[in-house]
């Protein structure tokens, strides 16, 4: 009757998100997920995120197919700690030349009660 009762939700957001406000509440994970091909020497790097709000949990990144070059996803998991509204800001750039091509940026606000 109560196996519920502590779930939590998990909201999955992706770059159709850019932009938006994300509404959560205290313990919901949010996944994200960018396309990403590493073989071109460009990477998703988190620029900015409150560690007292968001936790990232786990990262991952799946190739879409076994053929050389291919691209994928880049997953974030991030567990929504405490309530309150902060900025995740995210960069896909090379590295090691400090470029950047793309950003992705959402406001995260969230509240302990519904």
């Amino acid at each position: 009757m109560f196996s519920n009762f502590n779930l939590k939700k998990m909201i999955t957001i992706n770059n159709t998100d850019n932009g938006k406000k994300i509404l959560t509440k205290k313990g919901d994970v949010i996944k994200l997920q960018l396309p990403e091909n590493p073989t071109t020497g460009y990477f998703w790097k988190i620029n900015a995120h409150d560690h007292k709000h968001l936790n990232l949990t786990k990262n991952e990144n799946k190739i879409s197919t076994k053929a050389v070059g291919a691209g994928g996803l880049k997953t974030f998991y991030f567990k929504v700690m405490n309530e309150g509204i902060s900025e995740l800001q995210i960069a896909l750039g090379n590295p090691w030349e400090n470029d950047t091509v793309e950003t992705f940026n959402v406001t995260i606000e969230s509240k302990n009660k519904g």
